[in-house]
């Protein structure tokens, strides 16, 4: 890397410098993705490729505009690089990206993936939380062992801990109009209101993911 910088005018080696460090970062968000396996927001904001914003209710792509995403539309997998989420770090917006590609391999419609990210931004702020900090509860749904949602290796797996929600889910879809009613239905919460207020930036999440925005 040294000889060819030293070869290239100083504006070329910067460039080059900038696009190595931006397909790095792509390739980190497809492989955290792709494992569903994700932690808390990282030091990836200092690089640059997480926008942030106040209110966290608005979508932005690698360059700045409406986010566009690669995202398949059959299989989680993922074919490229996430979008950016303005308020979420990569980690988030990956577990945000796990929970929607299970809603849609196990034929979740949109609303219910609302649902699920709306209740997931209430219960983590889409952290897989290895470390419990009520009682027993962990990862993306702070669900509990003890209460039957499974162990915890599995329940801070993303990819599980989201289909474990799903099945719990489409056992309520009457109660699908009603976001409170629905996911308190799933996870029998002390706060059951406060689901409700994510209901939007859950909406943008999905479409975003779904690449409905």
């Amino acid at each position: 890397m040294i000889g060819i910088i030293t070869h290239l005018p100083i504006a070329r080696a910067a460039q080059h410098l900038t696009t190595a460090t931006d397909q790095a970062g792509r390739s980190r968000d497809v492989a955290d993705a792709n494992r569903g396996v994700t932690q808390g927001p990282s030091a990836t904001a200092a690089t640059g490729r997480v926008t942030s914003a106040s209110d966290g209710s608005c979508a932005k792509s690698a360059h700045g505009g409406a986010a566009a995403t690669h995202a398949p539309t059959n299989r989680p997998h993922l074919a490229g690089a996430l979008p950016r989420i303005c308020g979420l770090s990569s980690s988030q917006v990956a577990n945000a990206w796990v929970i929607v590609a299970e809603g849609r391999r196990m034929g979740v419609p949109a609303r219910g993936q609302i649902i699920a990210i709306a209740t997931a931004l209430q219960k983590s702020r889409l952290i897989n939380r290895t470390h419990a900090v009520d009682h027993d509860s962990l990862g993306i749904f702070q669900q509990r062992p003890s209460t039957g949602w499974g162990t915890a290796r599995q329940i801070e797996t993303p990819r599980y801990a989201a289909h474990a929600f799903y099945r719990s889910l489409l056992r309520h879809s009457s109660a699908w109009d009603c976001l409170t009613c629905a996911a308190q239905a799933v996870q029998n919460s002390a706060f059951p209101r406060a689901y409700a207020k994510h209901e939007h930036l859950a909406t943008l999440i999905v479409n975003v993911l779904s690449g409905r925005s």
